[in-house]
């Protein structure tokens, strides 16, 4: 490892440190930053950190023009940080990647396309049967109540009532609450489900329908 990337990487650490410390999840971002630093090391350039470098890393990636937009903004917030330590660090043009207002046309999954993705999330983790369960389940649900998936992860035990096949989804937009009624087949689907996580987590923590694999 050089030096130059040896010191862009313990500032991205403190720079993401800080970015949890005032609050901010950070998740991706992160990712995007310690990808930046492999880029770097892997690439052997030298201080300072370039307009160039970092335009060249953002275009190594695909994808839409919206994702080289936010890979670029957190390269910008992170240069600004970075100049504290080292005063050549270049600034970057906001703007270098324009970000689309165009909404993509949705992606609608056919029957048979969306079997085969239920069915390919109940094998994603042979070793946590769960894992693979509740995936397959919250799918299924999603595409069989038109739920937003916030709604959906967000689910308690006390909103669903397998009973009279409704749903209790709270404070969704405008803050209100709503009923939303299900299939038969979709209670069916849950309730094998619920089979399942109560065996997993006889005495569970928390309320939350739909249970993490990292569940203690």
């Amino acid at each position: 490892m050089t030096a130059f990337a040896r010191f862009l990487g313990e500032k991205a650490e403190r720079y993401i440190e800080l970015r949890h410390s005032l609050g901010y999840s950070f998740s991706k971002q992160a990712g995007t930053l310690r990808a930046f630093v492999r880029y770097v090391e892997r690439a052997q350039f030298d201080a300072p950190a370039t307009r160039t470098m970092a335009l060249d890393f953002v275009l190594s990636f695909g994808g839409a023009a919206n994702s080289r937009a936010t890979r670029h903004g957190v390269l910008t917030r992170f240069y600004e940080y970075l100049a504290v330590y080292d005063a050549q660090t270049e600034t970057l043009e906001r703007r270098v990647f324009p970000r689309s207002r165009a909404i993509p046309p949705p992606r609608i999954l056919s029957e048979s396309e969306l079997a085969s993705l239920i069915d390919a999330c109940a094998r994603i983790s042979p070793g946590i049967p769960l894992r693979g369960r509740t995936m397959a389940t919250l799918i299924g649900l999603l595409a069989s109540s038109g739920l937003r998936s916030g709604e959906v992860v967000r689910l308690d035990r006390s909103d669903v009532d397998l009973t009279n096949g409704v749903l209790l989804v709270r404070k969704t937009k405008f803050r209100k609450d709503r009923l939303v009624p299900v299939h038969t087949t979709t209670q069916a689907a849950l309730r094998h489900y619920v089979r399942e996580r109560d065996a997993a987590f006889p005495q569970p923590k928390d309320q939350a329908f739909f249970l993490s694999s990292h569940w203690p």
